[in-house]
């Protein structure tokens, strides 16, 4: 990569951006961050941290816009929630150099049909999927949101509810292992940087148990499997032109994988891999896959949810690995995220006890029940 290509300051934008800022600052550059939350943590890091309501474009164009004149940006990375908000995904393209996925590529994979059928014709395992509420009394059925991320509108398929097919489609339920892939893709190239082990949590009732609570690297997949989903990756980036970082999550079930969707935008699973995996994604988004190793021990992370209101105390002796840390008396409602937590270690079943012994510490600090 040209350094002279990239700025020294560059503008994240996400639902949450704590993310990208922390990955952008260990990889060298300054941030400018725009997000919905404006966490400790995300202003401690950023030039300017500015909080708006949600991604919607009305929301974000003051905001871009008073930002590109007082800092001088033209480079934007933006993470996770733009799922919903195409619109202003386009925008960004008009007036920045977007280092990501194109918005058509957003809408090529929100096109279902056209996603679930183009796996058929490539021959990649994925569990039934249709586009009608489901008559048989077979098995049991999710009902999925076109759009969407981090689980948010996924149900249990209750037949008594009234859907809109216009904006659901409905898959068999694969009892299994859930677990995602990390990428990198450049001009129809493919490299596989880990393998991640995902899981839910219950929030607040049983239409809520799909919620994306956390994810830990340096999951154990066969070669067998390693050679197969790489194959279909593979297959997959010579139909879509992805670039930059992205994940394609499945279930392995029975010794089989279904692939379940692809995230085409940088993933909670790439801060577990290091300071280097940042500047890879930005190389990727210019065409460049370079041979530079991603080395990173075990880590997991994990979101922690409120089970019931709460406020937090004015004054929190945050730890180091308390991430995503809400301000001093803010207000909580159940089933909102409170902060989260992340821990690393020389395996992965040490990372994962040193994940629950923090998530101890931090229910003591709050002094809060999960």
């Amino acid at each position: 990569m040209a350094e002279q290509e990239i700025p020294l300051t560059l503008l994240v934008i996400a639902q949450s951006a704590r993310m990208l800022a922390k990955m952008g600052v260990d990889a060298g550059f300054a941030v400018v961050a725009v997000d919905c939350y404006a966490d400790v943590d995300t202003r401690h890091l950023a030039v300017e941290t500015f909080k708006i309501a949600s991604l919607s474009l009305v929301e974000v164009r003051p905001a871009l816009d008073a930002l590109q004149s007082r800092h001088g940006l033209t480079h934007v990375v933006y993470g996770s929630g733009f799922e919903d908000y195409l619109e202003t995904l386009g925008y960004l393209q008009q007036s920045w150099v977007v280092l990501g996925n194109a918005v058509e590529v957003f809408r090529q994979f929100q096109d279902k049909r056209a996603f679930f059928a183009q796996l058929a014709a490539l021959f990649i395992h994925h569990p039934q999927t249709i586009f009608t509420p489901p008559s048989n009394k077979e098995g049991q059925w999710l009902r999925k949101p076109f759009s969407g991320a981090g689980g948010v509108g996924i149900r249990w398929h209750d037949p008594h509810d009234a859907a809109d097919a216009d904006k659901f489609y409905w898959q068999r339920f694969v009892r299994g292992e859930a677990l995602s892939m990390l990428f990198l893709a450049a001009a129809g190239r493919v490299e596989i940087v880990g393998y991640n082990r995902q899981w839910t949590r219950f929030v607040d009732d049983e239409k809520q148990s799909f919620l994306f609570a956390g994810i830990a690297s340096h999951v154990n997949v066969s070669d067998d499997h390693r050679r197969l989903l790489y194959e279909w990756l593979t297959k997959l980036a010579r139909v879509y032109p992805l670039r930059g970082l992205g994940s394609l999550d499945f279930m392995l079930a029975a010794g089989c994988c279904y692939v379940l969707e692809i995230n085409p935008r940088i993933p909670a699973s790439a801060q577990l891999y290091g300071k280097q995996v940042f500047r890879r994604h930005l190389q990727a988004c210019l065409g460049v896959m370079t041979d530079d190793a991603i080395e990173a021990e075990p880590a997991a992370y994990q979101v922690i949810y409120a089970r019931q209101s709460l406020r937090v105390p004015e004054v929190v002796d945050w730890p180091d690995w308390a991430l995503d840390r809400p301000d001093g008396g803010a207000i909580i409602g159940m089933g909102q995220p409170i902060c989260s937590i992340i821990a690393a270690g020389k395996s992965p079943d040490q990372a994962a006890e040193c994940l629950s012994a923090r998530l101890q510490i931090i229910e003591n600090i709050l002094n809060i029940g999960f």
